[in-house]
């Protein structure tokens, strides 16, 4: 059989060692060990993985705004179709796009990811950026605000509301903004210490409470819908 053998060196007197030794970012043996796991480059998988779906989210999201325009502009009626296409939007677009963020954020910025391997050989990549600088905080924040367009869904009749009516009406609200950011806002508790550099008692409680109130609502609501099922039934 034909044995293929990767020898990976490194000069220990290099210069720019010390600078991966010396940021709180990347883990000089973690990311070794990484990187001769990784079997000669597969970590970028990850990366080309999640840029090739965000452009499949671009044309998504283009070709929903499209047919809304095509629907409004040769047609009066179109709320029914906007419904449509800001579930569909969600489902297909807002909540997968989260998740590929948040790989694309884990894989290049952990302390043993892609790039604290990438600076092992380059310099280059030995400085300290946040995860979150401008360009990363744009996009987020542009996602968030997409991910939150089903509260168009949610309209109240116009009629005056008595304090529990309110209060439920607020309450579902809070509960289709929760699970619209659950997995943005999941990331960001679990991983704003060791990804994020961020040990804020606000944050925690900041992104706390919508990750409780998502992943309250997506279990609880199932559970309610068979118990209420199964009541009929009997």
């Amino acid at each position: 059989e034909v044995v293929q053998v990767r020898i990976y060196v490194v000069d220990s007197r290099l210069e720019h060692l010390e600078d991966i030794h010396g940021q709180e970012q990347c883990n000089f043996e973690a990311s070794w060990q990484n990187f001769n796991e990784r079997h000669n480059g597969q970590h970028h998988q990850v990366l080309i993985r999640a840029q090739q779906a965000t452009a499949f989210f671009l044309l998504v999201g283009a070709g929903m705004v499209g047919l809304v325009l095509h629907r409004f502009y040769f047609y009066v009626e179109g709320g029914k179709l906007l419904t449509r296409v800001i579930v569909a939007k969600f489902i297909l677009q807002d909540f997968p796009q989260q998740m590929c963020i948040i790989f694309y954020l884990y894989a290049w910025y952990a302390s043993n990811g892609l790039r604290c391997q990438m600076c092992l050989f380059h310099p280059g990549h030995c400085d300290h950026q946040h995860p979150l600088h401008w360009a990363n905080l744009v996009v987020c924040v542009f996602t968030l605000v997409s991910a939150t367009a089903n509260q168009l869904l949610l309209q109240a009749k116009v009629r005056r509301y008595d304090d529990d009516e309110a209060c439920f009406l607020w309450f579902i609200r809070a509960a289709m903004l929760s699970v619209s950011i659950l997995p943005f806002s999941t990331a960001t508790f679990f991983l704003s210490a060791s990804l994020l550099h961020l040990r804020s008692a606000l944050l925690y409680l900041l992104f706390g409470i919508p990750t409780l109130l998502g992943w309250g609502t997506l279990l609880c609501v199932p559970t309610f819908a068979l118990c209420d099922d199964e009541d009929s039934l009997l």
